[in-house]
Order: C-alpha cells, then sequence, then structure tokens
C-alpha cells in the first residue's frame, strides 16, 4: 500500500511559555499543516525485535523527497494536532481562551527525530498529551 493513500492532516506548532504576574502562559507559533503517515502503534517490528523500547506512543513517517521543499523546521517539543484540529482565528492562528489556552488543545507532542541526512523517511516519534 501506498504511504501516500494512507497519509492524514497533521497540524505542527511551536509552543513557549511566557511568565506574566508570576504565571506561565502559553504562547503558540503559527500552526502548519502537513499531510503524514501516523503509525497506531509506538514501535516498529525492528526496534521490538531488537529491544528498544520507545519512549513515545506513536511515530509520524515523512518521505523526505515528496517534501523536500519542506520550510517548517521540526523541533523535539513542537505541539501537534493529530487525531483533531485546531480552531483557528482569521489569521490562522491558535484561537485562546481568556488564560491563554488552545479552545482545542493540541492531542500530542514531538518527542523525538528519528532521522539521518542519508535516509529518505524520516520519522518523529510522538507521545499523547496527558489529559488530552
Amino acid at each position: 500500500m501506498s504511504l501516500n493513500r494512507i497519509r492524514q492532516k497533521i497540524w505542527f506548532c511551536k509552543r513557549t511559555e511566557k511568565l506574566v504576574n508570576g504565571m506561565h502562559i502559553p504562547v503558540y507559533g503559527k500552526p502548519v499543516l502537513k499531510h503524514y503517515t501516523v503509525s497506531s502503534t509506538s514501535g516498529s517490528p525492528d526496534d521490538v525485535a531488537a529491544g528498544i523500547i520507545p519512549d513515545y506512543d506513536r511515530y509520524i513517517t515523512r518521505d523526505k523527497m515528496k517534501d523536500r521543499y519542506n520550510t517548517f523546521e521540526f523541533a523535539e517539543d513542537d505541539v501537534l494536532w493529530v487525531d483533531r484540529e485546531p480552531q483557528l482565528d482569521d489569521d490562522g492562528n491558535v484561537s485562546l481562551t481568556e488564560n491563554g489556552e488552545a479552545i482545542v488543545p493540541p492531542d500530542y507532542v514531538l518527542k523525538k527525530i528519528l532521522d539521518s541526512q542519508k535516509s529518505l523517511v524520516a520519522r518523529f516519534g510522538i507521545s499523547k498529551i496527558q489529559g488530552a
């Protein structure tokens, strides 16, 4: 089966925090929509056979040749909407509540980038955010 047929929408977003009146307020960057394949489990058969226990719940597979003009830099601790979609305002930013939280919070966080310069496929280990 072609990976193109099983790709799904995934929203990536940088999230930082700022300190306001002694409280940590989340700050969201502009989310970026990508279409990648998402596994249903965390480890590949090769990982399991080698005794590798991943510290993430699922992984995303990216075909680097099809995505070679990608300008978004993936980073560990980016937040993602995988099984849901973010609510966006008219400018394409994440819609926030009065206390600065996303109206539709992200459901995953990017835990590990599994990539090399010579491979044609990159994988990203993602973990479910508690309470999401």
